[in-house]
This record gives structure tokens, C-alpha cells and sequence, in this order.
């Protein structure tokens, strides 16, 4: 069998003190009706920004800004294939949500709300490894910047 490598971006999108999550139907590609944060994989000469920004987009119809690589990750969905994963952190422009045909549903949630969700498969490892306090300070200087 061929192996193959995909690269994916995802999202914290942030808004006040609240975080997207979005749930999956069967149109996406598996892991279906479970939560997740918006993004998906990179088109051929896209950077990995303008594959999010676009992702977003189509899927939640926000437009983001302020976009920070949080961390890098890979899992496997099966035996050939492996997902190279950034996660971003970023704010949206509002939070007016416009579901694509992927996803039935959306919450706006705290950060210490994620893992009340049934969320996509290693999302939760991934939430552990994340700097708790850096993504704190991100929301206190963007609601500053607001106001």
C-alpha cells in the first residue's frame, strides 16, 4: 500500500473568552458527529495561514485574524496515512457562525469547557499539551486591544 502524508492547520478561534467548536456530520471525512475546531488540509501552494484562513472561512463563514502557531502534532488515521498537524490560535471577526455541509452545529465555549464535549479522536491529548497560560494571555490582550 502507498503511504501517504497530509498536511492539516486547525484553530482555537477565538472570540471574547470563548472558543469555536464545531460538530461533524457524515459529510466530513470520518470521526463523524463528534466536536472539533475548524481548519482542514493544505491545497497544493498554500501556506499553511492562507489553507486556515480559507478552511475557516468555508466551514464557519468567519473571516480571522491574528494568527499564532500554538503547536505542531501527527497522528495516524491508519497505516498509511499520517497527518502533520499545526494548531493556530487566532480571533475571529465576529461570532455570527455559518455552518458548511461538514457540520451541523456549533458552541462558542471556555476553554475549561472543551473536554465536555465529545470531541475528534487525540483532541484531548492535544488540549493537554498546549500552554494553558499563553492562551489566557491571548484572550486578555485581545479583549484589551477591544475595548
Amino acid at each position: 500500500m502507498e503511504k501517504k502524508i497530509y498536511v492539516a492547520v486547525k484553530a482555537l478561534v477565538c472570540y471574547g473568552r470563548k472558543f469555536l467548536l464545531i460538530k461533524r456530520t457524515t459529510e466530513a471525512r470520518g470521526d463523524y458527529y463528534h466536536w472539533e475546531f475548524p481548519g482542514g488540509r493544505l491545497e497544493f501552494g498554500e501556506s499553511p495561514m492562507q489553507a486556515l484562513k480559507r478552511e475557516i472561512n468555508e466551514e464557519t463563514g468567519l473571516e480571522v485574524e491574528k494568527l499564532i502557531l500554538l503547536n505542531a502534532w501527527n497522528s495516524f488515521k491508519d497505516e498509511c496515512t499520517e497527518i502533520i498537524g499545526l494548531t493556530y490560535i487566532c480571533t475571529a471577526n465576529g461570532d455570527n457562525v455559518m455552518l458548511s455541509k461538514e457540520h451541523s452545529d456549533y458552541e462558542w465555549v471556555t476553554y475549561e469547557e472543551m473536554n465536555d464535549y465529545n470531541l475528534v479522536k487525540g483532541m484531548s491529548r492535544q488540549l493537554e499539551e498546549l500552554n494553558r497560560n499563553y492562551i489566557n494571555k491571548y484572550i486578555n490582550d485581545n479583549i484589551r486591544r477591544s475595548l
